[in-house]
């Protein structure tokens, strides 16, 4: 059996993980730890991918690690944000990136584990006040990723020139990854909003007062981060890369998360009395009605409600100002920690000064050790083999249902049975198409047991 991290390492690589301040993004020891996330996260999405026992999750959710991956991730897009430009003042032009590479992809890495980790309530559960940090990134990322689609970055089809300038690609490869996270934090706001009652109630009001959530949902549903049209035709964002699509009416992950995040949002009674709808926000949310179409919610037939919701809410318009009750409010604490830390070592410029020899190294044989050292952290040979198991897999499971069929002369329409009611169902879930429906209403009665299995599919 393929394996990243055995289970008998499997405590040590968790338990190792710890948090970093700014001042040590590539050091000896933030480059193990980095090491030790990579293969974490690349056996974690392994046991999803062949539907083994989920033991990372496990093991990062009872060790109560997901706190230190937040602040991993905040680490980083810090050290992104604010010391890699002053880096790149002092050497505009640097003889080897990968090192800088490497610390955005350990930003990607970190978040993908958080992705998965938190799909499950007792990965929501353990979070406790970190919530309100990880609400406040995930807002941002997801706003980042609606900048660039508004400037047309996810049109523009990707085409490394070996002429091109360093910082240019290096900058190439900074958007990618912010489109990637940007795309994972839409389904980690929808975990938390599916699982808003486990928080205390300061998380509610951040997503709905302070990022205004609903809205933000609402923009990603209308820019479409997720697909794009290039000269071989419709593209979709799946597993992580662009891929041609015959079907455009698909719903992929990203948008049906987006959907859930909306309509848990606006339907939760717990919820919406801290969110009142005045004209502008009664307007945006009117932008959904349009989208809500027979395709759509024969896919997701849970959305029915949010369609008559909205319905009722245009026809009624400004439901009027809501009494405010006064809340003590708790304040993230992350982020404010690491800028203070960074003060406290002489700002943000004095930090990219003192990381100025490991960044910016011109010594051949310390970057080639490197390099050597980070390949194999990232288990290139590894992947290529279990990409080759899964396509074995995958055409074993072709055959088999190609055995399995019926020949032409003795074919003869089966009869299924409803999921829900157990009489005759011509019709099946349209994103699973394991389950089969008499009515839409069986549809979803069935939902809330079905939700599972349905969307494990498509994780």
């Amino acid at each position: 059996m393929v394996n990243f991290v055995y289970l008998e390492e499997l405590y040590l690589f968790v338990e190792s993980i710890r948090s970093f301040q700014v001042r040590d993004v590539g050091s000896s020891k933030w480059l193990e730890v980095h090491e030790m996330i990579i293969k974490l996260s690349q056996q974690a999405a392994l046991e999803v991918a062949e539907q083994r026992e989920e033991e990372v999750k496990e093991f990062l959710v009872s060790r109560d690690k997901l706190s230190v991956l937040i602040n991993e991730a905040y680490c980083v897009s810090l050290w992104k944000s604010r010391v890699l430009p002053h880096l790149l003042e002092i050497d505009p032009n640097p003889q080897a990136t990968f090192l800088i590479y490497t610390v955005l992809y350990h930003e990607a890495a970190v978040v993908a584990l958080l992705d998965l980790c938190l799909y499950h309530p007792s990965g929501c559960e353990s979070l406790q006040d970190s919530v309100l940090d990880l609400i406040d990134y995930c807002a941002q990322g997801v706003a980042q990723v609606i900048g660039l689609v508004s400037m047309g970055y996810h049109e523009n089809e990707t085409k490394v020139d070996v002429d091109e300038a360093v910082l240019t690609e290096l900058e190439r490869q900074k958007r990618d990854l912010i489109y990637k996270i940007g795309l994972r934090c839409v389904s980690l706001l929808s975990y938390l909003a599916d699982n808003v009652s486990l928080f205390h109630m300061g998380a509610a009001r951040r997503m709905l007062v302070t990022h205004d959530i609903p809205w933000l949902m609402v923009d990603v549903l209308c820019f479409r981060p997720w697909q794009r049209n290039t000269s071989k035709g419709l593209e979709k964002f799946i597993d992580e890369k662009w891929s041609a699509v015959e079907d455009a009416a698909k719903i992929i992950k990203p948008e049906a998360q987006a959907w859930f995040c909306v309509r848990q949002l606006l339907l939760s009674p717990q919820i919406v009395d801290n969110y009142p709808l005045n004209e502008a926000r009664c307007k945006q949310i009117s932008k959904l009605l349009g989208m809500l179409h027979e395709t759509l919610l024969d896919q997701l037939p849970v959305l029915i409600e949010l369609k008559q919701y909205i319905s009722r809410l245009t026809l009624s318009g400004n439901t009027g100002k809501k009494a405010q009750n006064l809340i003590l409010e708790d304040m993230p604490q992350i982020q404010d920690n690491l800028i203070k830390e960074v003060e406290r070592d002489g700002g943000f410029y004095q930090v990219a000064q003192n990381q100025d020899g490991v960044f910016l190294n011109n010594n051949r044989e310390e970057i080639c050790a490197l390099a050597t050292k980070l390949s194999s952290a990232y288990g290139t040979e590894l992947l290529c083999e279990l990409e080759q198991h899964m396509a074995d897999l995958e055409l074993k499971k072709n055959e088999t249902k190609s055995d399995d069929s019926p020949a032409a002369d003795e074919t003869e329409e089966k009869v299924h049975k409803c999921g829900t009611c157990q009489e005759p169902a011509k019709k099946k879930c349209a994103n699973c198409k394991l389950v089969h429906y008499c009515s839409r209403e069986c549809q979803l009665k069935d939902w809330p047991q079905h939700k599972d299995t349905c969307m494990g599919k498509a994780v």
